[in-house]
């Protein structure tokens, strides 16, 4: 009988084990969630915040216009630091790829900006961000591009 439970409970660890293993998302199903996951950060504590907490500390560079901004602290003054915000910056992921390795991969979509004074129109386009795992395992944007409709 002890056989037996022995077993069915290895059988069981065995299953569990592999269904735990299926159910993980695919390396582009969590750049997704992480750009999303940015969208709402962004949403809640602004621009500046979202692109210092979410691009790279040294290596990060974001292409918005001009000069591109190179590391998280000038990505941050570049939108303005901890002045108010003057818009409202969202965005929908529309598709991800990935490394075969799992510590790189590309997101890209549409995003809206909207600005506070309502005698203005918002404006819309296209973004690419490309990410990387830091050495902590956790993704961090490489390079944004955000180009006008």
């Amino acid at each position: 009988m002890r056989i037996k439970l022995l077993a069915a409970g290895l059988g069981l660890a065995a299953f569990a084990a592999f269904g735990a293993k299926a159910a993980e998302p695919s390396t582009a199903d969590q750049l997704i969630a992480v750009d999303k996951a940015f969208e709402a950060y962004v949403a809640e504590h602004g621009v500046a915040q979202g692109f210092k907490s979410y691009m790279d500390p040294k290596d990060g560079l974001e292409f918005a216009g001009g000069e591109p901004k190179r590391g998280a602290e000038a990505i941050f003054q570049a939108e303005g630091g901890d002045k108010p915000p003057t818009s409202k910056l969202t965005w929908t992921p529309t598709e991800a790829f990935a490394s075969k390795s799992g510590d790189m991969g590309v997101t890209w979509g549409r995003w809206t900006e909207t600005p506070n004074d309502t005698t203005k129109k918002p404006f819309t386009g296209r973004y690419v961000t490309v990410w990387r795992k830091d050495a902590e395992g956790h993704w961090k944007g490489l390079i944004d591009i955000g180009t006008p409709d």
